[in-house]
């Protein structure tokens, strides 16, 4: 059996094991801080919503672990009727009878005690938690280092990667003569990074020193400190690249633009076509090259994400590399199932409350990829009901439901509708999300 962090539609029969691995891979799981508990417990809310999602880019033979909260109700409910609503779009599903449960904290040990006949275990990403099943040493020693913040900044210019201006600084910064000078070179626009969870968490950014102080009350003090330049949004626009690693070659897989709101990452603008020009894509090739001399592609495949941004000359200035699958190669690939026309599409995370849920999902069947628009008709846009996750979120006390969504094509016709039938007390990420 063949284990890790691999592309989608392998053709080998597939176990995915996907749970939220970052923390695992660097810190004692027994001795984690308040906030390092916090972070873990809600990026696996969010990983559940992707372990939903991988029930509609699979194939019928393969199998899909999912936290054994999804059995409860009203979660199982839930769970038939998405997987009703993804099995209508008419793409190719893993049936529910090959979904496997285990408890959020013994996720791996679980599977790991009956495996199911696979030939390839799939992870988000190789790390300790999952060692259970894949029993690799060297590719968790690999991770270490390249899904690394502070690796890569310390190697990436070596390789001819152009990078943002940084340095790696000890707590505390302040009267630390190397950060005051690397703040005063850059008019104090600067963006703080932490090693922990995805999505621009433990990401910050800081006018000066002191907000920086305030930023690292949540942190050890023996942490290191990524300390570097902010490109000015203005100029600059982020996007992020999924690149597929073999042995032998690498290949744009997807380009996503990166939606950010109150600082976190909530989704992706996904452009119907490949907005890169014959410079950009050679750069972001040259990442991939990095990646693979030191170690990663395999003749099976290996995800790579790449965040970078696109300058006021069309420059790319890369920022971090996620050796790993990422989160929005999850709609990429649900997007290549449905057929869909040249429209853009935004996919994202957003929240319903809890007693309107059933009423959201009879909404979105009227809208499916290549179904009628029934009485929702105000504009030209379809929905693809990627996941949701089976853990409530009390917001202002009333309970919520994470949800994640795929709009193709009018975007503030869905969200006029949506907003129409629930009410501002749900979709609050979509109102943030410029148009």
């Amino acid at each position: 059996m063949k284990s890790g962090a691999f592309f989608p539609n392998r053709s080998l029969p597939t176990l995915y094991a996907m749970s939220a691995d970052d923390i695992p891979l660097y810190f004692d799981m027994d001795d984690l801080t308040d906030k390092q508990k916090a972070d873990q417990f809600e990026q696996n809310q969010l990983m559940a919503m992707l372990q939903v999602s991988l029930l509609s880019i699979s194939k019928p033979e393969d199998y899909v672990g999912m936290f054994d909260a999804f059995t409860e109700p009203p979660w199982q409910n839930f769970l038939v009727r998405h997987h009703e609503l993804m099995s209508q779009v008419g793409v190719s599903m893993v049936p529910l009878e090959h979904t496997l449960y285990a408890p959020m904290d013994t996720f791996y040990e679980t599977l790991a005690a009956d495996l199911p006949p696979v030939e390839l275990v799939t992870f988000l990403m190789i790390s300790r938690s999952n060692q259970v099943i894949h029993n690799d040493q060297a590719a968790i020693d690999r991770m270490l280092k390249l899904n690394s913040k502070f690796h890569f900044a310390d190697n990436a210019p070596d390789f001819g990667i152009p990078v943002p201006d940084t340095i790696i600084a000890t707590q505390p910064l302040t009267d630390n003569a190397q950060v005051e000078s690397f703040f005063a070179d850059h008019d104090n626009q600067i963006i703080l990074k932490m090693t922990g969870q995805p999505g621009a968490r433990n990401v910050k950014t800081v006018d000066s020193i002191g907000e920086a102080e305030e930023f690292l009350k949540d942190y050890r003090d023996d942490e290191p400190v990524l300390v570097q330049r902010r490109l000015p949004l203005d100029q600059y626009t982020e996007w992020t690249i999924d690149l597929l690693v073999t042995d032998t070659s690498i290949e744009v897989d997807n380009v996503r633009r990166i939606l950010v709101a109150d600082g976190l990452w909530i989704g992706n603008h996904i452009p119907a076509d490949i907005p890169l020009t014959t410079e950009q894509k050679a750069t972001l090739i040259s990442v991939g090259e990095y990646v693979r001399s030191h170690g990663i592609g395999t003749s099976i495949g290996e995800n790579i994400g790449i965040d970078y941004f696109i300058g006021p000359d069309e420059e790319i200035v890369v920022t971090e590399i996620n050796p790993r699958w990422t989160a929005g190669l999850f709609p990429s690939e649900a997007l290549k199932r449905t057929n869909r026309d040249a429209r853009d599409a935004v996919a994202y995370f957003e929240l319903v409350r809890h007693d309107q849920y059933r009423d959201f999902l009879e909404f979105i069947s009227e809208r499916l990829p290549g179904q009628s628009s029934g009485d929702y008709s105000s504009g030209d846009y379809s929905i693809f009901p990627l996941g949701f996750s089976p853990f409530r979120l009390e917001i202002e006390s009333e309970p919520h439901v994470y949800c994640w969504l795929i709009v193709m094509g009018d975007f503030p016709a869905y969200r006029n509708d949506a907003t129409n039938l629930l009410g501002t007390g749900s979709l609050p990420n979509g109102r943030l999300i410029p148009l």
